[in-house]
């Protein structure tokens, strides 16, 4: 039985996602968008939507409920269409999502790794098809289990004008396609997917496995077919179609890696910094990909893996579940013998190649393609920021939402670097529905604005206590903004309800063509959290030209971001983000002190510093023999004490100080003196400008 047809996965039991009420979303509309815009324009908006809530909205809101009443879910289909088969945009830079695993804690071979993966995975897909998995919930409350039916043997495939998706039987997807070098391959498994002993189904799939590493020759990468899925869907669509006429054995080579459980890819790729580890996950070099596939299980040639998933019937929540388990039993392995057993007939386990012919007209698809990727590549910019200064503890003890708090570090970050707050989507779930997905919690407020330009544009005209109220209320409003999506009542999937509501025939009302409508969700920070211990990357690129993609991850000490854009600054986004959440951090925790308290601690350091330059110009006398012996200390060595000191206060286990004191301990003291001159004049001059008001 499929897990599509399980009964213990219905989502009948719960229920259906909701339509807000017409005057609910109009009142938050306005309330969200009017921060975003100057008055004259934002009153012409809203001319339109009175005058469409009064006239069109009613008899479209009548047909919703009728669509409610007669479908499971009314929104899950329009939602597909309108955010991923109908979008012409690449999956891979545009649509699909990856995860990146921390650190196995044993030393594994690739072809051992692959192997573990392969197992793990395909013993998640039995237990999700007996019936048996666990039902999800949160906090008891039980969620919808709809979209783990196309988390295996699942492919999207590129159309004309729309793509659709496709899902195989168990018996037309009882294999793992494997990408390698450029070419691809078709592991074949037993009739159960794999034997009852682990150990041994382990080693028999590392066997395959290493006989593909061992014996597979690089393809010319103006040969790949696998760089042809992250094209453009109309440009894919056209090469797809050449491929399939081409010849009968093409239509069967796409078909199996079509209808595989999953795609494993066996990176040649050994990515050693966490940014180099994220954009491998994110597109590598398109080559060892099918980007269609529901899901790929990433593996590099240094032991680091990770996972790519394909965005249009399954949200990376749900894929969260499978990863926790392909992740436990990665590190669980350690026990496992590696012999393998010469009961078990190594022919239940058989790989075998899949070729492919081509013509002159495929090759110039591929290489367009190609060329495709590489300037997509060469006009991104990924950058990463990892903050351990704190995380998620010390935000709850400033008595306020960490998610939100977030939330207003990237606006704050975002205003600093261009000015203004833009257009700011957080996906917020409905899973607490049947077939609930997400919906769009708009995170900028009228009091988030405020408190931005409070930071930024006039800092000398409130103290430390007026910005942290506006800031707790921002933070507030978010959270309670959130909180509605999760019940149904946001704004956007309502009003994207009401216009496909529309017939054929009607004319689409001005509301839906106003250029403040269609700014206030033109998302230029398109944000998601999924925060798991298990993960060192997580992203995906953003979703307008103009934008940037911000996935982060909160954890208990930490908060870590990937930043993805059209060469926008996403380093330099990433500064300024690290200084709003300590400027965040300062303003929450000193509010309630006055300005000359702020200064008294400003002298305090420079008092410091002031010492440390007096004993570093200090005369100092020759060291003699006898203190080299240790019998006396010499005034050099009695500095060298002091300084010491000064650095060992500089302890690493205090949050926001190791990384100075690295730099530190790299310097000579007198130029570790300038470096400390610096970083005051920097902390006076550009931290703490916006919380000394003038006195004046």
């Amino acid at each position: 039985m499929s897990a599509s047809s399980h009964p213990n996965y219905s989502s009948s039991a719960l229920a259906k996602l909701p339509i807000p009420e017409l005057h609910e979303t109009a009142t938050r509309f306005k309330a969200a968008a009017k921060p975003l815009f100057d008055d004259a324009e934002f009153e012409q908006c809203m001319a339109k939507m009175e005058s469409f809530m009064a006239n069109e909205a009613p008899i479209l809101q009548a047909r919703l409920k009728e669509r409610a009443d007669a479908h499971e879910n009314w929104l899950e289909e329009w939602w597909n269409e309108y955010a991923y088969f109908t979008n012409r945009a690449s999956l891979c830079f545009n649509v699909n999502y990856f995860f990146g695993f921390r650190q196995t804690p044993q030393s594994l071979s690739q072809a051992r790794l692959s192997a573990i993966l392969i197992d793990s995975a395909l013993r998640f897909r039995n237990v999700l098809e007996s019936g048996e998995l666990e039902l999800d919930n949160i906090r008891g409350k039980p969620m919808c289990m709809h979209q783990y039916q196309y988390m295996f043997a699942t492919c999207r495939h590129s159309g004309a004008e729309r793509d659709d998706t496709e899902v195989y039987s168990r018996e037309q997807s009882n294999h793992v396609a494997i990408a390698h070098k450029g070419r691809y391959f078709a592991l074949r498994l037993p009739a159960s997917g794999v034997y009852d002993d682990r150990s041994i189904t382990i080693a028999h799939i590392e066997r395959q496995i290493q006989a593909i590493i061992d014996n597979t020759e690089q393809l010319e990468r103006a040969k790949s077919i696998g760089v042809l899925t992250a094209a453009l869907r109309d440009d894919w669509y056209a090469a797809r179609e050449c491929l399939l006429q081409i010849s009968p054995d093409n239509a069967e080579s796409l078909r199996i890696i079509e209808s595989s459980a999953f795609l494993l890819s066996l990176e040649t790729a050994a990515p050693a910094s966490h940014q180099e580890f994220s954009l491998a996950c994110h597109c590598s070099n398109g080559v060892d990909r099918y980007f269609d596939k529901n899901f790929q299980i990433l593996v590099f040639a240094n032991g680091r893996y990770g996972f790519n998933g394909e965005h249009s019937l399954t949200d990376a929540t749900t894929d969260m579940r499978l990863c926790n388990t392909l992740v436990k039993d990665v590190e669980s392995a350690a026990s496992l013998p590696l012999s393998l057993s010469s009961d078990i007939p190594s022919s239940e386990f058989t790989v075998n190649q899949l070729e492919f012919e081509y013509t002159d007209v495929l090759l110039e698809h591929i290489q367009r393609a190609i060329d495709y990727f590489d300037s997509t590549v060469r006009g991104h910019e990924l950058a990463t920021l990892q903050f351990d200064s704190f995380g998620k503890e010390q935000i709850k003890k400033m008595k306020v939402s960490p998610d939100a708090f977030v939330q207003m570090a990237m606006q704050l970050a975002y205003y600093r670097k261009f000015g203004h707050v833009p257009a700011t989507y957080e996906s917020a779930s409905t899973k607490s529905y049947s077939r609930g997905r997400t919906e769009t919690s708009r995170s900028v407020s009228e009091h988030s604005v405020q408190w931005c330009r409070m930071m930024v544009d006039h800092p000398e005209t409130t103290g430390l206590h007026a910005k942290s109220e506006l800031l707790k209320q921002a933070i507030v409003n978010q959270s309670q903004f959130t909180a509605q999506c999760a019940k149904g009542s946001g704004i956007d999937r309502h009003l994207l309800g009401l216009e496909y509501a529309l017939l054929s025939h009607e004319a689409k009302p001005e509301i839906f063509t106003d250029p403040v409508f269609l700014a206030s969700r033109h998302w230029k920070l398109s944000t998601s959290q999924i925060s798991d211990p298990i993960l060192d990357a997580y992203g995906w690129g953003e979703v307008v030209d103009d934008g940037f993609g911000i996935a982060y991850r909160i954890e208990s000490d930490s908060l870590h971001f990937n930043v993805v854009s059209q060469r926008m600054g996403s380093k330099r986004l990433c500064r300024y983000l690290s200084d709003a959440l300590m400027d965040m951090r300062f303003l929450l925790t000193n509010a309630h002190k006055q300005p000359h308290e702020i200064m008294a601690e400003v002298d305090a350091v420079a008092n410091v510093l002031n010492s440390i330059k007096l004993l570093s110009s200090a005369p100092k006398s020759p060291v003699s023999p006898r203190s080299e012996a240790g019998s006396s200390p010499s005034d050099d060595s009695l500095h060298l004490s002091e300084e010491t000191r000064f650095r060992s206060s500089f302890s690493p286990d205090r949050a926001g100080t190791h990384s100075l004191a690295d730099e530190l301990e790299r310097l000579p003291s007198s130029e570790m003196i300038c470096a400390l001159e610096t970083r005051l004049s920097r902390f006076v001059k550009e931290s703490l400008y916006w919380a000394l008001p003038s006195t004046s």
